[in-house]
């Protein structure tokens, strides 16, 4: 029998689940969750190119706990309104529905998350017997699972370093709103950019930092974060319009977790619009975006991971892996227990603690 699925959020990536979920013969969609009432009224097929379904969208948060599916995939944006996110999730799990998503980035580590949050829906699974899981893309499958099975092959660990490349993002991610405030693109000298400034790359980034050292044993003293950004050398033409000289056009943070004073464990991101030049004092992306996983030790290693567009397939690949990542977990949800779930360690690097030197 197909696992019943409610699906709520339909901006890009949220289409991207919605796709997923109706193109897999083992789910069911049975309900279509918005928030825009210019959106209520269309047929589900109608957000992802796919045909008529006969699942009309609707913004009735109440009628999906009446109609209780097997799982939400909850992909509705928390960027803005992060309480009434988490309040949603909470009251799915505390009615025993299971909930899949994409919008509660630091749940992506619960033992990491903010305290509050975890806590909450901790309570409301509990409640419901219903079970959670956060994942995606970056934060998500490449920062966490793949660097796990990396390290599964490595016996000395100096130290390990993920650098994420997100540049021509006015192309990729062309939300203006986003990329101006968030990022800062177009903001002044001396800008701080929002993401920074409200403590977001801590909020979202810090679980991966910590996950990733609490697969290789190591107890942090801190992590540390460091930015810098780069001021446009001339009046840069972008496909958001122009990015005046000597305001923002990319910006570099790097989130490390210290031990003894050395960053053992660190994300570094990138991110440009796609005339910047690209300074030298930057390690350089080969083939542009995409992430990079550099572990120094023995073996030292360097993997490379891009996306490229298939056949046929006009999406932005970053953000089908992004949606398909929570759709593709969605019967492991159903049948694991209550609670909230995490990432996946391959027990021979979750058990080899007091075999593998860790370099300190």
């Amino acid at each position: 029998m197909a696992i019943t699925v409610v699906h709520a959020g339909t901006g890009l990536t949220g289409r991207e689940a919605l796709r997923g979920v109706l193109d897999d013969p083992d789910l069911d969609l049975i309900g279509l969750l918005v928030s825009a009432r210019d959106k209520v009224g269309r047929d589900a097929g109608s957000f992802c190119g796919r045909g008529d379904t006969g699942v009309l969208a609707h913004a009735d948060f109440d009628a999906v706990l009446r109609q209780r599916p097997d799982c939400v995939t909850y992909c509705s944006t928390a960027v803005g309104r992060e309480e009434a996110a988490y309040d949603q999730i909470a009251r799915l799990l505390q009615a025993g529905i299971n909930v899949v998503t994409i919008s509660t980035i630091p749940m992506v580590y619960p033992p990491a998350a903010p305290s509050q949050w975890r806590s909450l829906l901790e309570s409301a699974c509990k409640q419901g017997g219903s079970t959670f899981y956060a994942s995606g893309c970056e934060p998500g499958i490449i920062s966490m699972h793949l660097p796990v099975a990396l390290l599964a092959g490595a016996g000395r660990i100096d130290s390990y370093r993920m650098d994420e490349y997100a540049v021509g993002m006015d192309e990729v991610y062309p939300i203006w709103d986003v990329l101006h405030e968030s990022m800062g693109f177009g903001k002044p000298d001396g800008h701080v950019p929002a993401r920074i400034a409200s403590g977001k790359v801590h909020h979202d980034w810090e679980p991966v930092v910590r996950y990733i050292a609490d697969v290789l044993g190591l107890r942090l003293d801190s992590v540390d974060l460091e930015w810098e950004t780069l001021l446009a050398p001339d009046d840069l033409k972008t496909a958001l319009g122009t990015i005046g000289k000597g305001t923002i056009c990319g910006h570099r943070w790097k989130l490390a977790g210290m031990v003894d004073g050395r960053p053992l464990v660190s994300i570094q991101y990138f991110a440009t619009v796609s005339s910047t030049p690209w300074p030298d004092s930057w390690p350089k992306p080969e083939g542009g975006a995409g992430m990079v996983h550099r572990i120094v030790g023995r073996p030292s290693l360097r993997l490379q991971v891009s996306f490229e567009e298939g056949p046929d397939e006009d999406a932005n690949p970053s953000l089908v892996f992004t949606g398909q990542a929570i759709v593709n977990a969605i019967p492991h949800v159903v049948e694991s227990p209550p609670g909230l779930l995490e990432p996946v360690l391959g027990r021979s690097v979750a058990t080899r603690g007091s075999r593998t030197a860790v370099r300190t």
